[in-house]
């Protein structure tokens, strides 16, 4: 099966607009793939929905929640060194590493143009669904 790191950005366009991003939440919460997180991750999340989008404590929750309902949660354990522009982006190649994932679907523009990652695809959500044809 294949396993993918779903970044904060894509989690966030899929909560809030219809599109590519839902669509491939909505893939990953039916099983066809395994998302992958990492508590980071979590933490990243729920700070962005309540700094940037106000959400209130209890919609907070219920979205983390709905995550961790389909995705896997890994504790990335080693160092990750890797030159990136944004030191921030470290978070998600870790789990992507720790977790085993084959692809990381992000919209971070810093993140796509390191394309692989020690085996680790780097793409967008458009070009992961038509990639598979889903």
């Amino acid at each position: 099966m294949i396993r993918a790191v779903i970044d904060t950005n894509v989690l966030i366009s899929a909560l809030f607009w219809a599109g590519a991003p839902r669509r491939v939440v909505d893939l990953a919460a039916a099983g066809r793939f395994q998302a992958l997180t990492s508590p980071e991750m979590m933490a990243e999340l729920e700070e962005v929905l309540a700094e940037d989008f106000a959400l209130p404590p209890d919609r907070l929750e219920l979205v983390i929640r709905e995550v961790l309902s389909y995705a896997e949660l890994v504790t990335p354990t080693e160092e990750v060194d890797v030159p990136v522009r944004d030191l921030a982006d470290l978070k998600v190649i870790a789990c992507a590493l720790a977790g085993g994932a084959d692809y990381i679907i992000t919209g971070d523009g810093d993140l796509l143009e390191l394309n692989e990652v020690q085996g680790v695809h780097i793409t967008t959500v458009k070009r992961f669904l038509e990639a598979h044809a889903w």
